[in-house]
């Protein structure tokens, strides 16, 4: 009896390393390598296992990387076998307003291509154009001054003011506003005072109607006036220093630190 113990002890210790454990997770894709089948994800906590933090893991299957871009909002299985670990089942994050899903426009640039230029009016009343800042990397956002939900508009413009605080002038930062007719330059000084932003990096756009819509679209931001507010989705963009669209980032519900973390990875890329 006591022998079969032992051997039973044996097999059992045996087949531990081959026991996997599983944890589901979600997060920002911040880089794919397809040559290496890897991708690095900004994650959130994994309760159990991980703290959030960025870092790249290894793809069970090729083809899950494909619909893979920077800052695709993702959810995904972390498999845990031994000293290795590697991602499954990863889903891209489909983003709706209220019940009805709403399309990309055809206009809207994709990853890795050129970001057409557009000129805009910043709260100073000055022209602003996106070659101006060629070279540099940049991040915009879309957001209005009167916006009254707390996790869109205001937690967008709390994203930029830490990147502000933590990069400067490392990055350059604008706000294009998606009710240009109410956000006039002045509206949108003041606004820009209430986030505490250094025009020198932090720039709050405006312009014609038509102008502006022209360029949301170009991000895949949809909006229109509801009553009384303005209904529209998010969009987050990375622009590296060729003007070449780097990340998009879908949504509003992402933290401070995976932005952080995306915006440093393309700086990383140049």
């Amino acid at each position: 009896m006591r022998r079969r113990g032992i051997s039973l002890l044996i097999i059992a210790l045996a087949a531990l390393p081959s026991c996997a454990r599983h944890y589901r997770a979600q997060g920002i894709v911040l880089a794919v390598d397809r040559n290496a089948q890897r991708v690095t994800i900004s994650h959130r906590e994994i309760p159990g296992y991980m703290e959030a933090m960025a870092m790249p893991f290894h793809a069970e299957s090729e083809r899950e990387l494909d619909p893979l871009t920077p800052g695709s909002r993702i959810q995904f299985e972390l498999k845990v076998r031994g000293g290795a670990t590697a991602v499954s089942h990863i889903r891209v994050q489909q983003l709706a307003t209220g019940d009805v899903p709403v399309q990309k426009p055809q206009e809207t640039i994709a990853v890795g291509e050129t970001m057409p230029d557009f000129t805009l009016t910043a709260q100073d009343g000055r022209p602003v154009r996106l070659s101006d800042y060629r070279g540099q990397l940049v991040a915009i956002d879309f957001i209005y001054t009167r916006c009254p939900l707390p996790d869109v508009c205001p937690r967008l413009s709390a994203n930029f003011a830490r990147l502000q605080k933590r990069l400067g002038s490392r990055v350059a930062l604008l706000t294009i506003t998606l009710d240009p007719e109410y956000d006039t330059p002045a509206v949108l000084s003041e606004y820009a005072q209430r986030w505490q932003a250094d025009p020198h990096v932090w720039r709050f756009l405006t312009g014609a109607p038509y102008d502006v819509e022209k360029v949301a679209r170009r991000f895949g931001v949809v909006y229109w006036a509801e009553e009384n507010a303005i209904t529209h989705t998010s969009s987050t963009a990375v622009i590296d220093r060729a003007g070449k669209l780097a990340a998009l980032v879908e949504g509003s519900a992402f933290t401070s630190q995976q932005l952080l973390d995306l915006v440093e990875s393309a700086e990383r890329a140049r």
